[in-house]
């Protein structure tokens, strides 16, 4: 499982790499307004993404070992279309500030995305999680030549090469994600069973709760972004979302872990097993994140304006604030994929709509007084109304108290020797 860790780690802080190229070359070429009309653009596909989720999401994770790869597939595809369609009209209606054209684009882009994700979470449901890595990491390298392209070689300067980025990379890992799955595939045309009422029953079943979730919690994370762009302007969104971005990079280290953490949980029965193994992984995640949030608030506003322009001054203090909830949110990343993996998924939605109360009261009285600033501090204090919430039940549950969470001397030492053994074997393996 280790090597799985590390495996999923070095994956994700390489995508995460990309995609910090990948947001300076837009901040640079497009300015912040570019880089905010960007971040709406991608808010409101993974808004879209939420619906399509309740059947082809992390359900499909819990349920890939009981129910065949066909049922799985048809289901969630006709599902995925289905909502691509009905929020295209949606969106037009109740978010008419984003750019017709624009909208015809999300909901194609959400229906490749969710095809791609199919294939994602069936090969984390069977553990193949090398090859899901894999499958992640496509995304963002196919993503960035697309818009060096565009922005460097064909010198444009618009947000529709994002837009073509994205076609080219959610199609891209759909069409690897078959190929590694190719088995599957073959198998499922000689497949002839019909009986899709037992396999629809659970993604919905399953599905629905966790989705509930994840609906409440894009508005803990991405509201700020639209209630900027309604109160202040599109500028103030660029400058937001990179801070956030940069900020939210630390989750690399919650997420890497969480993935590998879901998959063995969720194939497991023993629940004390269950429950170590989330408090063993919760230290190691919270001492390495936080060392990360230390260098990241360090960093004085110069940097931030060098590397994405002048328009971003503001970054420096915005990631100062987010910091501390930044900190917090990675334990509820670890505690909420445990009661996922379990199929407790309303454990996540009662937490996620504590920290919407507390997005809802300070977001709409901060921002418009206070802009970023006031953003900001309504993000931090929702991340930490989050993890507060799982980490009082957790405790409850699991009888651990909370100093359980701290890594002791011994536990440091096994760690490092562990890494040393695993990164010793991985070069013996390679010579």
């Amino acid at each position: 499982m280790f090597k799985k860790i590390l495996n999923t780690f070095g994956t994700k802080i390489l995508a995460a790499a990309i995609n910090f190229f990948i947001a300076i070359l837009i901040s640079q070429v497009l300015g912040d307004e570019g880089k905010g009309t960007q971040a709406l653009l991608l808010a409101t596909i993974s808004f879209v993404l939420i619906f399509s989720d309740i059947v082809c999401g992390e359900s499909i994770v819990f349920l890939a070992p009981h129910h065949s790869f066909k049922k799985i597939w048809v289901a969630s595809v006709l599902w995925s279309g289905l909502v691509a369609v009905v929020m295209g009209f949606g969106i037009q209606v109740f978010y008419p500030k984003l750019e017709p054209d624009l909208v015809v684009h999300v909901a194609v882009l959400s229906f490749i995305s969710s095809l791609s994700s199919i294939n994602f979470r069936f090969l984390v449901g069977k553990e193949e999680i090398k090859k899901a890595n894999y499958n992640t990491l496509l995304q963002p390298v196919l993503m960035i030549a697309t818009l060096a392209a565009y922005y460097l070689l064909l010198k444009k300067r618009d947000i529709y090469g994002y837009v073509l980025g994205l076609y080219v990379a959610y199609f891209g890992t759909f069409m690897l994600g078959i190929w590694m799955l190719r088995k599957e595939y073959a198998n499922m045309f000689l497949d002839k069973d019909k009986a899709y009422n037992a396999v629809l029953k659970d993604l919905f079943r399953y599905g629905f709760l966790n989705q509930t979730g994840h609906f409440v919690q894009f508005f803990n994370l991405r509201l700020g972004y639209y209630l900027l762009d309604r109160f202040m302007d599109r500028g103030s969104v660029g400058v937001f979302s990179n801070s956030v971005s940069l900020a939210e990079a630390i989750w690399i280290i919650s997420s890497s872990i969480a993935l590998v953490q879901y998959a063995r949980i969720a194939n497991a029965e023993d629940r004390e097993y269950a429950q170590k193994l989330t408090l063993d992984l919760s230290k190691i995640c919270l001492v390495v994140s936080a060392l990360a949030v230390i260098v990241l608030a360090l960093l004085p506003p110069q940097v931030y304006v060098f590397i994405f322009g002048q328009d971003f001054s503001a970054m420096a203090p915005t990631i100062r604030i987010l910091a501390p909830g930044i900190l917090f949110y990675c334990i509820f990343l670890i505690l909420g994929h445990y009661y996922s993996g379990i199929g407790r998924y309303q454990m996540n939605t009662f937490a996620a709509l504590c920290g919407l109360a507390a997005t809802c009261i300070f977001g709409f009285t901060l921002i418009p007084r206070f802009g970023i600033t006031g953003a900001a501090v309504t993000s931090a204090i929702s991340y930490t109304i989050n993890a507060a919430f799982l980490f009082v039940f957790f405790l409850k549950e699991s009888h651990f108290k909370g100093k359980d969470f701290l890594l002791t001397k011994k536990e440091i030492t096994d760690y490092v020797a562990e890494m040393k053994q695993q990164f010793t074997k991985q070069n013996t393996e390679n010579e």
